[in-house]
């Protein structure tokens, strides 16, 4: 049975949360491990969970619903697994861009990492790392900074010497068009998406390169190789 549960918290301090905390929706299907990790999110002074789900499909709904600053997935989940939500949310014109993605696994593998960030990801963090790990993830990912879990760092340094680990795979597509000089719309139409999405992505890559202009990202579409100069 799918189930994703709102929640009204309040802080360690007593003081209910305000509007400056980071609010969490997390998903998990081991009611154990969600229960517990919301319980101790919720005793941050600077976090809320507004959502607690058991599936992907009730992530996705949560995350419409609720509007959160940051989703936290499960990997392995029924309906859907975490990668496929959040792939699913960054293709979404419901979702805001300024969305953070924080990926959560017992699996300790390299490629796990990867593809994670091609499928929209900000982080990732193991199951097995400290509860630490997790709250800087978080406020990593809401301050533009990428999140790897240090048993995973290794995996990836590769793919961020070029730059493209930050970047999901579709968002390497709309950034080859930007470079190409396609205008929003006609990037929509040759990706066979709207141009609020294309909008959506460019968005979400000018915060993640530190871009200020469409001008950087070109710039940055050619120094990945993209695009020739």
């Amino acid at each position: 049975m799918s189930f994703c549960a709102a929640r009204t918290t309040t802080a360690q301090s007593g003081v209910p949360s305000t509007s400056q905390a980071i609010r969490v929706v997390l998903a998990d299907d081991h009611q154990l491990v969600r229960e517990a990790l919301a319980r101790l999110l919720d005793s941050e002074p600077d976090i809320e969970v507004v959502g607690s789900c058991a599936d992907g499909d009730e992530a996705f709904k949560a995350v419409v619903r609720e509007r959160p600053d940051v989703v936290v997935l499960d990997v392995s989940m029924p309906h859907r697994t975490g990668l496929e939500v959040a792939e699913l949310l960054t293709e979404s014109d419901a979702v805001p861009a300024e969305l953070r993605i924080v990926i959560l696994t017992a699996l300790r593998a390299p490629e796990l990492a990867r593809r994670a960030f091609e499928h929209g990801a900000q982080a990732i963090v193991l199951k097995d790392d400290a509860f630490a790990d997790l709250t800087e993830a978080i406020r990593s990912v809401v301050v533009g900074r990428a999140f790897v879990s240090s048993a995973l760092g290794g995996a990836v340094l590769e793919a961020e010497a070029t730059g493209r680990v930050l970047l999901s795979a579709r968002e390497l597509e709309v950034l080859r068009l930007i470079g190409q000089g396609l205008t929003n719309k006609q990037i929509g139409v040759a990706l066979s998406i709207s141009a609020k999405t294309v909008d959506n992505h460019r968005t979400r890559m000018m915060r993640k390169l530190d871009a200020h202009a469409v001008a950087d990202l070109v710039r940055h579409a050619i120094q990945i190789g993209l695009v020739e100069a």
